[in-house]
């Protein structure tokens, strides 16, 4: 009689600790030799795993359910094979796997977001992927199969152009990057028949400069009196950014107790960037311990959407002139807080997690104030 087994898998590859996470995955046994695992979109740390379910996580329950609901729908498609006299293989599974996995769905969307859920993405980077699906979404142009045509796409190209007119051609080129993958997966399984890409071509575009504050500006940012308590804390977890060097991500991820280190009275950030998984190490400099103390040291992190739209709206009540976002903080830390205090760019590679001084230097501007003071250092010497 044939028999299998699925049963839920954590770290599979012995990767996570108490500061790094990784993915749950199903694992499917047909015999000794033949096995399969499925990734999960569950990602947890090495103590919120006991062996067979989760714990010590705010959403444990839920999760938990979830994982239930993933092997009873492995269950069904292997006795789904059996019931139609099939053997119980890793090929028969991955047939009907990929069968069900099509029919079910009655429109692209559906397919395209079941289809990240498959994939085993970096929580950023599906995150950007579900991003520019809920932009085709709201575009309306593709919904079926048959609506995947160049012309759609061209019209998709506009909306989201129209939408937000300040999305520069690398952003737009950064949301058919995304579509694509899984317009290509349908033409791979012959749910389309060609690629639209094939007639319209989108620019990658150029890198626009990203200008960082100065000192005087963040100053600005800091001593404004706000009403709203939104964006107060807005406000203060962006400066709580510019001085610690913290992504949104990153930001959002934070966890004190789990993340900091102390060094001869100093607190330290000590961790992995959630992004690219490199480590970074930076000091909590007294500006951000004092936003920490302010908030018991937690934060409740909204959406980078609404970050980014409560700093509009702060950026308009100081009459600051260019652009103010989440990913502008990283700019300023690295700029006008550390560079411009003589730290030297290999420090500053370290303290963003970067692994190349050429990625820092993107970060990195020498302002004129900086120029300056060393022209009078010269001038001194010479």
């Amino acid at each position: 009689m044939e028999t299998w087994k699925i049963k839920p898998v954590f770290d599979r590859k012995k990767k996570a600790t108490p500061e790094k996470s990784a993915k749950v995955e199903i694992e499917i046994k047909f015999s000794r030799t033949e096995r399969k695992w499925i990734s999960t979109d569950i990602e947890l740390y090495s103590n919120q795993w006991d062996g067979e379910f989760v714990v010590r996580h705010a959403k444990f329950k839920q999760l938990n359910k979830a994982i239930t609901q993933y092997v009873k729908k492995f269950d069904d498609i292997i006795k789904n094979i059996r019931k139609e006299g099939k053997d119980i293989n890793l090929k028969n599974f991955n047939i009907f796997y990929n069968e069900k996995h099509v029919k079910s769905k009655s429109s692209f969307l559906d397919f395209a977001y079941d289809e990240l859920q498959r994939r085993d993405l970096k929580w950023s980077t599906k995150r950007a992927h579900l991003i520019a699906l809920e932009a085709l979404k709201r575009s309306g142009v593709i919904k079926t199969f048959d609506d995947i045509t160049p012309e759609n796409i061209a019209l998709f190209d506009r909306f989201i152009r129209r939408e937000d007119p300040t999305r520069g051609q690398t952003t737009i080129h950064g949301y058919h990057k995304r579509i694509k993958p899984y317009i290509n997966e349908a033409l791979r399984l012959g749910l389309i028949e060609d690629t639209p890409y094939r007639v319209f071509k989108d620019k990658h575009g150029r890198y626009k400069t990203r200008q960082p504050l100065t000192m005087d500006e963040l100053q600005s940012i800091r001593n404004i009196e706000l009403n709203d308590r939104q964006l107060q804390k807005v406000r203060d977890q962006f400066i709580f950014q510019c001085y610690t060097g913290l992504s949104w991500v990153d930001l959002y991820m934070f966890d004190y107790d789990r993340c900091t280190v102390e060094h001869n009275g100093v607190a330290y950030i000590d961790g992995e960037r959630i992004k690219t998984g490199t480590k970074f190490y930076t000091p909590i400099l007294t500006p951000a311990m004092e936003i920490l103390k302010k908030y018991d040291y937690k934060f409740t992190v909204p959406t980078v959407q609404s970050f980014n739209r409560s700093l509009k709206i702060i950026a308009e009540l100081i009459g600051l002139k260019k652009p103010l976002t989440s990913h502008i903080a990283r700019h300023t830390f690295a700029t006008t807080v550390v560079l411009a205090n003589d730290v030297p760019i290999e420090t500053l590679s370290k303290m963003l997690g970067h692994t190349k001084v050429s990625v820092t230097q993107v970060y990195a501007k020498i302002l004129n104030s900086s120029v300056e003071k060393h022209a009078e250092k010269l001038n001194s010497i010479i």
